[in-house]
């Protein structure tokens, strides 16, 4: 068979790496003899992508992206959709349709008029409206729909041919690649990942990591504020990421914020970097803070699998990963003081902070590995469409 598969980014940042993930399987998969990728723009990913070999077409696409309404730029959602019959001659050249967004209007206009198998894979958790607009299309579509937590399934209508099918993480080639360079065996590796949560001293901060787009919602200001209330404790919040294009101000302001509430030796900030090992072993502990519901939370597991404890706000589909008190804690999200509270267990019982990190790697290895991934997505691929 062959397949087209749409994404809407060519960042490195959690969407990106899933779908990545996907085409790797389907680059594995005997089923598949044409991948072709549809990207919007270059980037990063795109160098991810050529390692597996696929085709790679750069295409206009009309995007329902927050930042295009909010600035009222219509233009660039309506004028891709003029280039309607273009991409039904490409898409009819193909077996199987997979999209790895809800926010690619251009699908939704083409699926009444594909026969073949179209699976849409949803990552995202719109408000109530969007939602209902969503649904709308969704059910006119037609299509197999993959959602990656249960929080993302029902924060959209019921629709017919709906399964979840958690994210998985590979692992970080960097760890793997260790064991290669003889500086460290492949016996030792566990060993090694396990002393990356071992590291803390009694006198060393706290190292803390809040990785992710900087946005409005992933909680990077909230975090700041909440600091204030353990001004004194030994503690040291490190900021990676970066903004959407147009919104560089965001970080600007999150800045001049750690000057203003006086946390500059506590609170530190890095561009966002592709090879993120290096940062998840740097911490001690991960933050998911997001004052919104995230659809899965990709940054706890990958924070997991290197051993790190994870504190998330107990919405989403972060509930769904963290078992609070075994493999972190969860907090009430947009709750400075509760989230403070469980910081501070961490801060100030290191034995527990690493029994939390030894239990966060046992949870990765029995639930979001690879194995059990891949064998659910060879069910949605494999199975007509009813």
């Amino acid at each position: 068979m062959n397949i087209i598969c749409v994404h809407q980014s060519a960042d490195m940042y959690g969407s990106d790496r899933s779908f990545l993930q996907v085409v790797n399987y389907l680059s594995l998969s005997s089923n598949f003899e044409k991948i072709t990728v549809i990207l919007p723009r270059n980037g990063p990913l795109v160098l991810e992508l050529e390692k597996l070999k696929v085709e790679i077409i750069f295409m206009n696409l009309s995007l329902l992206s927050k930042t295009y309404l909010m600035k009222l730029q219509w233009g660039k959602i309506i004028f891709p959709l003029f280039s309607f019959s273009a991409k039904k001659k490409l898409f009819d050249q193909y077996d199987v349709v997979y999209v790895n967004t809800s926010v690619i209007l251009d699908f939704y206009l083409l699926a009444p008029f594909l026969k073949q198998m179209k699976i849409i894979h949803i990552r995202e958790i719109p408000n109530r409206m969007i939602s209902k607009v969503l649904s709308f299309f969704l059910k006119g579509a037609k299509s197999k729909i993959i959602f990656n937590s249960q929080s993302t399934l029902k924060s959209f209508d019921p629709l017919a041919q709906s399964l979840v099918i958690h994210n998985a993480f590979e692992g970080f080639a960097k760890v793997k690649a260790i064991s290669e360079t003889g500086v460290i065996s492949e016996k030792e590796t566990v060993i090694f990942s396990e002393s990356l949560a071992l590291g803390i001293s009694e006198k060393a901060p706290l190292k803390v990591l809040l990785i992710g787009r900087i946005n409005s919602w992933k909680g990077q200001a909230f975090t700041i504020e909440a600091l204030t209330l353990i001004a004194n404790a030994n503690v040291l919040l490190r900021i990676v990421g970066s903004t959407s294009a147009g919104n560089e101000q965001m970080v600007l302001d999150l800045k001049e914020k750690v000057v203003q509430l006086g946390l500059k030796d506590k609170v530190e900030f890095m561009d966002f970097v592709s090879d993120t090992a290096e940062v998840y072993s740097w911490s001690d502990v991960v933050i998911v803070p997001s004052t919104k519901p995230e659809p899965f939370g990709r940054i706890a597991i990958e924070a997991m699998s290197l051993n790190k404890p994870v504190i998330a706000a107990n919405h989403g589909g972060l509930p769904e990963i963290i078992e609070h008190g075994y493999s972190g804690f969860l907090f009430e999200p947009g709750n400075k003081a509760e989230f403070v509270k469980v910081l501070r267990e961490y801060i100030d019982d290191l034995e527990l902070l690493n029994k939390h990190g030894r239990n966060a790697k046992k949870v990765f290895e029995e639930k979001f590995s690879l194995v059990g991934f891949y064998k659910k997505l060879d069910e949605a691929f494999k199975n007509e469409p009813a």
